[in-house]
This record gives structure tokens, sequence and C-alpha cells, in this order.
């Protein structure tokens, strides 16, 4: 028995030296004489983890928890290897199953925070960092997750003050520090952000998410070269970092560079926020060959799935079978636009199990496949989406003044969760475009906005006629036709921006400068991708004065 603790202790000097592999050999030598040796179980466990073993890790720290489920920190280690191995939830319960038996350590609440962030549950996690800083306010770590949780509820002044107290506490800590730059980055305080991002990067030159942040800061300042330069640092250290890589697509895009952009773009379905990748097992991916039957997958939000369609005039539809999963608010559009197309509901899984499709592709991914340049974009079909003509006539039977002239049809705002904000701005904002003497206005923006056009017929006398026989939101095909009885449209970057554009509708859109301004909006201001609209561009984020003057005269000029 006492030769057996010696080895045991070995192991855990070993261990505590950072000798696993040797450490590992003594703790199974302990267990090879006492399978139930709760210790070497649990250390043993610890240790795989440690070494990157970590299903392994897991494995034994279960076994060592069933002879002895009271001691916290087993819990807390397991939990730890369960969050490393993204399984949040199962996570959550070995945290809450330590923080059971020692609710005063704060960092079994830090970890259960840290669960419960990755688990989509905000508001808990920020609970739990405050149980942590409760019991030890000097937890420099706690004060930084603290710092996220606030700045993903859009409290960026908050995050930023909870930043500062991680940092006074631990000047040197470089992710504190990159996140300090993300929260002035919200505020706009664009050079302040990045000198933070510097700070980090020079505390820790290998720190790849500070390279990435710095690049999203640089982007947003109109320093494309540098923010490149920047996202390559970050795949230089981690080649697999989906944003950096999503980001650098999305840059390349906007400056033309459509061969190094789209051979990058397939990072977009991994990178943050984005939905998963729709590509079903069993079906061959699409490399551009004649033949076959190949399934096209729409790309994700209504908006990109318009934008990409453009692109189905470049296939050989007369020689080739294609079915495209699209949202069922299109496939009436699809239908009348691309007869030979065949057209399933992208909800329904079922429909793609017995169709015989050969290969697919999201439909994203043709600009990579189809090898894009600016010669060959410009070789779409334009228009390529076609409205109902008896939608039209309809509507403007119903309609009085849809049969005036000129009518404007107008949007401004975005729901996009990311960045809608920046996309955005109050109809009243827009008295300068509505002023605009003897112009019909049209509502195109969907939602709930009674109040605003009633404030703006208060305020400016304008009215703002709402259509009847429309859902702008819930009928994409009846919004196409209504677009299509107005003379001119104005819009931010929205859906009603790609359905203009898809129906070669002339139109200004108003972009925001910095985040939000989408890389098919960037260039000159007669837009490559839809030559029928026009760019009016922010000269700097959150300030639309200009933008609104110059949409004001657009509409006198074409009106």
């Amino acid at each position: 028995m006492a030769a057996l603790k010696e080895v045991f202790q070995r192991a855990l000097g070993l261990h505590q030296a950072g000798r696993l592999s040797e450490a590992q050999g003594l703790y199974r030598q302990v267990l090879a004489a006492d399978r139930r040796h709760f210790d070497s179980l649990h250390l043993l466990g610890l240790s795989l983890v440690q070494s990157g073993a970590v299903s392994a890790g897991v494995d034994h720290m279960r076994r060592a928890i069933a002879i002895r489920a009271d001691f916290p920190e087993a819990h807390y280690n397991l939990g730890h290897a369960l969050l490393t191995r993204r399984e949040p939830e199962e996570a959550l319960a070995a945290f809450n199953r330590a923080i059971a038996l020692n609710p005063r350590d704060a960092q079994y609440h830090l970890e259960a925070g840290n669960a419960l962030k990755d688990l989509g549950r905000n508001d808990e996690a920020f609970t739990a960092y405050e149980t942590a800083l409760a019991l030890d306010p000097a937890m420099a770590q706690a004060w930084n997750n603290r710092g996220i949780a606030l700045k993903d509820d859009g409290r960026h002044e908050e995050a930023l003050a909870s930043y500062d107290r991680a940092l006074k506490l631990q000047p040197h800590y470089p992710e504190a520090h990159s996140n300090r730059g993300n929260a002035l980055k919200e505020l706009r305080r664009f050079d302040e952000a990045l000198a933070s991002h510097d700070r980090a990067i020079g505390l820790n030159p290998g720190y790849a998410e500070a390279h990435y942040n710095r690049g999203n800061v640089l982007s947003d300042l109109k320093r494309p070269d540098e923010a490149l330069a920047s996202f390559d640092a970050a795949l230089r250290l981690e080649p697999d970092h989906a944003e950096a890589r999503n980001n650098k697509a999305h840059l390349l895009l906007g400056r033309g560079r459509f061969a190094e952009g789209f051979a990058n773009y397939a990072a977009r379905w991994r990178s943050a926020g984005a939905a998963a990748q729709p590509l079903q097992a069993g079906i061959a991916p699409w490399a551009g060959e004649a033949g076959g039957h190949l399934l096209l997958w729409a790309e994700q939000g209504i908006g990109d799935e318009i934008f990409f369609a453009s692109l189905l005039s470049l296939l050989p539809l007369a020689t080739m079978r294609v079915t495209l999963a699209a949202d069922k608010r299109l496939h009436a559009i699809y239908r009348r636009s691309f007869p030979q197309l065949g057209i399933i509901d992208s909800d329904d899984p079922a429909a793609t199990a017995a169709s015989g499709f050969t290969a697919q592709a999201a439909i994203g991914d043709l600009g990579n496949i189809l090898k894009l340049d600016a010669g060959r974009i410009g070789e779409r079909r334009m228009p390529y989406l076609f409205s109902d003509p008896m939608r039209r006539a309809d509507l403007r039977l119903q309609n009085e003044v849809l049969r005036r002239k000129p009518v404007c049809g107008i949007a401004w705002k975005s729901a996009n969760k990311n960045f809608g904000a920046e996309k955005s701005l109050r109809l009243r904002d827009l008295a300068p475009v509505l002023t605009v003497p003897g112009v019909n206005f049209v509502n195109l923006q969907y939602g709930d906005v009674a109040d605003e056009i009633a404030d703006v017929q208060q305020a400016l006398g304008i009215a703002v006629h709402r259509a009847a026989g429309v859902d702008v939101f819930a009928d994409i095909d009846g919004l196409m036709a209504l677009l299509d009885c107005c003379d001119v449209v104005l819009t931010t970057s929205n859906v009603t921006a790609h359905v203009a554009g898809a129906i070669g509708k002339q139109a200004a859109v108003l972009v925001p400068a910095g985040k939000g301004c989408l890389w098919y909006w960037q260039g000159g201001a007669n837009n490559l991708w839809y030559p029928s609209l026009h760019r009016i561009v922010q000269e700097r984020p959150g300030n639309w004065d200009s933008a609104i003057a110059a949409a004001a005269a657009w509409i006198r000029e074409h009106t």
C-alpha cells in the first residue's frame, strides 16, 4: 500500500511539472493495482485532456466521479473538458454539480457562465459572472467575460468599463485588450480600437483573434490592404479561423478580386452566426461538369437568395437538369423567370431524399465553380427576374396612387440581426427626400411602420401610401409587382434593394460606411451586380445627412 502511494505521489509530481506522458504511465500503474483508485482515475483523465486526448480524458473523469461523486473539482474538470469538446449543455450540468458541492468557488461560477454563453443564454451567463465577481472581485477573467456578455447585449459602454476593470487588475491581459478594442469599434472610436488590438498583439504576437479583430477595424477605416494583411496574419496562425477567411473573402470580392474572393467564400458557412451549410451526405459536390441532375441550395437569407439567383442565367439550363432548393416565397417568381428550372422547398429536407441528384452546390459557390470575373458577371441576363403582369394590373386597380406619375417606392430599414441598425434610419430622417415636390411616395418597408408613416404625415404633411393587396414581407411576388409599378425606388440595403436590382428597376440604394457595407455594394456609384441601381454611400459611419441630400437630388433628377 505504501509503495502504491509512493507511485501516485511520483505521478502527481510529474503531472505538476508538466511531464504528462510520464505521469500518465504512473497513474496507469496505480490503476493496474487498484482500478478504483479515485485520484489516479481523475488525474489521469485531467492529464489526458491537457495532452489533447479529450474524449479519453472525459471517460476517465466520468469513471472517477462514478466512484466518488462528492468531489467538486472532478465535476469542474469534467465540465471544462466538455466545453473543450463543444458540449456546453453537459458542461453546464457538470459545473452546476460542482457549484452545488461548493457554492463559494468563484471559478465554478465563471465556467458555468462560459457554458451558458456558448448555449446562447446571455442573461444567465451575465448573472453567473456577477456571482463570480461577488465572490472574488479581483477575478480579471470574470470582468473580461462579463464585458463580452454586455457587448453581445449591445451595451458597449458598459462592456468597455468591464474590460477596463479587467485590465486594471491584470494590465498584461491580451484578450481583454482585444475585447476592449471590439467595444471601441462598436462605439465608432476606431483609432482607439486599433490601438487596443495593437496592444494585444504586442503582448501576444501569436494571438490570432487579435489580428482578426484588428483587420475588422482597418476594414471599417477603409484601409483594405492593411485589413487583408491582418486577416492573413490571423490565418497563418490559425488556418481554420473561419471568420478571418470569410471577412478576407468579402474584402477581396468588394475590391473586384473575384477569383481569390470566391475561392475563400466557402468559409461563410463556418463563420460566426452562419447557419449550417445545407449540403447533404451522399450527393457529390459539383465541380462544373456537364450532365447529371444538379441540386443547388439557396443562400443565407432571402436577400442573398435573390442576389445569387442571377448566376442561374450563366448555367446551361436548356441542356442541363438543375433543381433549386429555395424559400417558398420565391417559388412562383423562379418558375416564371426560369421555366426550365426545377424548384423544391428549402425547408423540406424530404424533398431531396429520393430525387436522384448526382451533384450539389450552394448557389453562392457558383462564383468559384464558374470562375467569375467582371466580364463573366456582365454576361448574366438582366433583368433576371420578372414580376407578374396580372399582379401589377391588380395593384394598379386597387391603388389609385399607383396610377399617378411619378411614383417613388421607399424603404428605410433592415432587419439583419448582425448589422441592421447600421443599415437603417427613421422615415422622418428622409424629410429632404419626402419633400421633393410632385412625387407620390409608396411604402415598400416590411414590418410595423404605421407610427412612422403617421408621424411624417403629421410633421411634414406628406403621405406615404400603403398599397392594398400586398404584404411586402410575406408576399415577395406581390412586393416585386409593387416595385414594378413604381417609376423609381429609394431603399436602404435590404431585400427591397435586391428585388429592385433583379427586375432592373431604376433605384437608389443608401449604403452604410464601414460595418454593414456588404461586399456586393462596394465599388463605384453604378453597381456591377445590379446595373440599374445607384449606390449612395455614407461619408462616415452613423451619419446619413450627406447621403440623404444626395438621394433627394437623385429623386429630383429621375422623376
